[in-house]
């Protein structure tokens, strides 16, 4: 279709999550026996479990030996707080705790709180496991600075150091693989997950995702009664767009026919994006490739999916950002570039049949994306 033809546009936030190759993911434990976990949930903050811990974060963290005498005071404090406030109240002068800092877990404890709240920068995905094998597992990012937290509910008359979290979606701890679950199970207070089980999470947490050579989009269905048909529709337009842009990579300049578009990735099928099923409610589909494909086919089904697109007398531009990836990413500009090709290689008409067969996919099971999609006069 030339870019004569073109009529309206449609803005399209792709919402994909870029995850650098130096970036971390951390497991934080709620507590001794999972106590915290609730409370992480609900007040959408992650804090380590260490009552009356004063510092201040606009200056580097203290000394190691400083962090170790107000661990024990802290220690002191919850052991206090946990026996209903019977006996002395442990002494506010770190002074009182010189000598009592030798023990070797104390280090792991420092290294917690110097991690948690001077290294964890705005972004930092985290994961919650609750205490249970059918209890969820809370994924989210570190939102902000560090905050002081009172919740007089946890710690009556004292304060903890805090970090606000949004929580972006939970899965049960029985649905991850032994791997991860092992790692859930780790007796450290912070724990930096295996680069090699970081995908696992990050499917989990994330609807669109780019790491480590893995490009991934996610097609939602709400309908429990699925049919073939169903099915035929939505991947009618994963297929074609699949074999548009394999023309594209081979320097096709010319506009294609839909039979030329499948008919080039049935003699190619590697090329098609690897294609994973979830069939609970709400089911969905996950687009995986080691290319932006699996970006580009979701950025269009999109644009297909806004109303009246397949009445236009001609398909719309298509203009891609990317609100949570970083300012000009080389993602999101490859993602633009492969839609603005693939719509070039497009005959009106097929355009037209496969947005038919979307839409008609979309009011039979609620085919959707998390893409946002917005039509613009």
């Amino acid at each position: 279709m030339k870019q004569s033809d073109f009529a309206g546009r449609v803005t399209v936030d792709i919402a994909t999550r870029m995850v650098g190759d130096e970036e971390d993911i951390f497991i934080v434990q709620p507590g001794r026996k999972y106590w915290l976990y609730e409370h992480y949930k609900r007040s959408k903050h992650v804090f380590l479990d260490f009552p009356g811990l004063d510092l201040e974060f606009s200056k580097p963290a203290p000394l190691d030996r400083a962090l170790r005498q107000m661990v024990v005071r802290s220690l002191a404090i919850s052991e206090w707080l946990q026996d209903g406030k019977k006996g002395v109240q442990p002494a506010d002068d770190l002074k009182a705790y010189v000598g009592k800092d030798k023990r070797r877990r104390l280090g792991r404890y420092v290294g917690a709180i110097k991690r948690l709240y001077w290294g964890m920068k705005p972004g930092t995905i985290i994961v919650v496991p609750g205490p249970n094998f059918d209890d969820d597992v809370l994924i989210g990012e570190i939102v902000g600075t560090p905050t002081m937290l009172r919740n007089e509910a946890i710690y009556p008359g004292y304060m903890a150091p805090a970090r606000e979290v949004k929580w972006l979606r939970s899965k049960p701890r029985a649905a991850f693989s032994r791997d991860v679950r092992d790692r859930f199970g780790t007796p450290n207070p912070i724990m930096q997950l295996d680069r090699s089980l970081r995908k696992e999470i990050l499917r989990a947490g994330y609807d669109q995702y780019a790491f480590d050579n893995e490009f991934t989009a996610r097609l939602n269905t709400t309908q429990d009664d699925f049919s073939s048909l169903d099915d035929y529709n939505i991947q009618t337009f994963v297929n074609y767009v699949s074999g548009v842009l394999l023309a594209l990579e081979e320097g096709q300049t010319r506009e294609i026919t839909f039979k030329d578009a499948i008919d080039r990735l049935r003699k190619q099928p590697d090329e098609a994006p690897e294609l994973k099923l979830n069939i609970n409610s709400i089911g969905f589909q996950r687009l995986i490739a080691e290319t932006v494909k699996p970006l580009v086919i979701a950025a269009l089904l999109s644009a297909a999916l806004v109303p009246g697109a397949s009445a236009q007398l001609a398909p719309p531009t298509i203009e891609v950002s990317n609100t949570i990836g970083g300012e000009g990413d080389e993602c999101t500009i490859m993602v633009s570039k492969k839609v603005e090709g693939a719509l070039k290689l497009m005959r009106l008409e097929d355009w037209k049949m496969v947005c038919e067969a979307a839409q008609d996919a979309h009011n039979a099971t609620g085919l959707s994306t998390t893409m946002r999609a917005q039509r613009e006069s």
